[in-house]
């Protein structure tokens, strides 16, 4: 009785604030520990929840723009949460993510490999025994060019190369706002694509397939057109595939059916890309792009492409629509050619909800369809070799 009497004085003397405080604490504990482990599993490239990606829901497209877009947020899980928390799961999720640096690694759930999707270069490593492996590969490469209807009769404005040594591609977009002044603007883009075939082919020692953005300045200095483009040269080199890339187009690592690296973006603001060009056309300088040295391996498709198909086909969808192709035994020849008939269809359809459109709406803009432009889709199996690809 002593006990009860004592504990009952006790609880007396507690004021009703004091328990109220530290009902709160409780409360904002529980709240930290769940965005904690939130946000760990979203660096982790995985939903907690385990979202199936239904294009009918609204966060899918949400999401795949997020990734391509390199933005580090979740707004389906931030949208989740009441006014009162907000403020602690924004920080808490911020200080998961970036507590390693400012990139934002995704661990690939096959391999265990992480990715690196900074926008300026990302590196990663492979396991020793896989690096010697790796130093004998190659790309299978295959090429589709659909250019927009109204521009068919000049043959459009994109270019692209395939390196005869297997090792290096390269795809570019000339800036179509060139025709308004009499210049057809894919006489610069297939110049500056011709001119990084000839130098990867010189006898410079300093430039070779890990040396991408050398070969991008090199080309850029010696094509003579007047112009601009966007571009984006890949090479394989020493187990990685190494790439520099200017604007809007850009390239994607597909690794079992799923996104395993796509590269960023390079916009000054909504649709006016980063571009190089001839003296008068007020571009920007090569070297501007953005660098990357991914790690890959056999089995890994590469999709380099202008920005025809990222306009209009999300990332998840690209990449299950070639491995499907290859699974297929199709070459990539017809992977790149349903890859770009697939864009095509979506550039065409006025009700879609296009990775275009999707960036306008965010920004406040009444835009809703796909977007007709020239579609260039480079597709690369990179596959073991018994030679170097040095």
């Amino acid at each position: 009785m002593k006990i009860i009497h004592r504990v009952e004085y006790l609880l007396g003397r507690i004021n009703t604030t004091v328990l109220l405080l530290l009902l709160l604490v409780v409360v904002v504990v529980v709240v930290v520990v769940y965005f904690m482990k939130t946000a760990v599993h979203v660096a982790q490239g995985r939903r907690s929840d385990s979202k199936p990606k239904n294009m009918s829901s609204p966060w899918w497209p949400r999401a795949c723009i997020t990734r391509m877009m390199h933005r580090h947020t979740d707004s389906h899980i931030v949208g989740r949460l009441s006014r009162p928390c907000m403020a602690i799961g924004l920080v808490v999720g911020a200080t998961a993510l970036y507590g390693g640096g400012m990139a934002l690694h995704h661990r690939n759930a096959n391999d265990g490999a992480a990715v690196n999707t900074t926008a300026t270069r990302a590196y990663t490593s492979g396991s020793p025994s896989n690096q010697s492996f790796m130093k004998k590969m190659k790309f299978k490469s295959g090429v589709s060019m659909l250019p927009h209807p109204e521009k068919e009769h000049r043959g459009g404005e994109d270019a692209y190369f395939i390196h005869k040594g297997e090792c290096c591609v390269g795809v570019a977009d000339g800036v179509g706002g060139w025709a308004e002044v009499g210049v057809d603007p894919g006489l610069y883009s297939r110049e500056l694509m011709q001119h990084a075939v000839t130098i990867l082919d010189g006898d410079d020692e300093d430039v070779h397939p890990g040396t991408p953005q050398r070969v991008l300045e090199g080309a850029h200095a010696k094509t003579k057109a007047r112009g601009s483009c966007t571009a984006c040269i890949v090479c394989l080199h020493e187990g990685k595939a190494h790439a520099s890339n200017l604007g809007d187009s850009g390239f994607m690592i597909a690794r079992n059916g799923v996104v395993h690296f796509i590269s960023p973006q390079q916009q000054h603001e909504f649709n006016f890309p980063f571009q190089i060009g001839s003296p008068d056309s007020m571009s920007d300088p090569p070297s501007a792009a953005d660098t990357h040295a991914v790690d890959v391996k056999h089995g890994d498709i590469l999709i380099a492409a202008t920005d025809g198909l990222f306009d209009n086909v999300f990332p998840d969808e690209a990449a299950a629509l070639v491995a499907i192709s290859k699974n297929k035994g199709e070459d990539p020849h017809t992977a790149a050619e349903l890859l770009a008939k697939f864009a095509r269809g979506r550039a065409a359809d006025p009700r879609y909800l296009s990775p275009f459109a999707y960036g306008a709406q965010q920004l406040g803009l009444r835009y809703l369809g796909g977007k007709m432009d020239d579609i260039t889709v480079l597709v690369a199996y990179l596959e073991g070799d018994d030679d170097d690809d040095e």
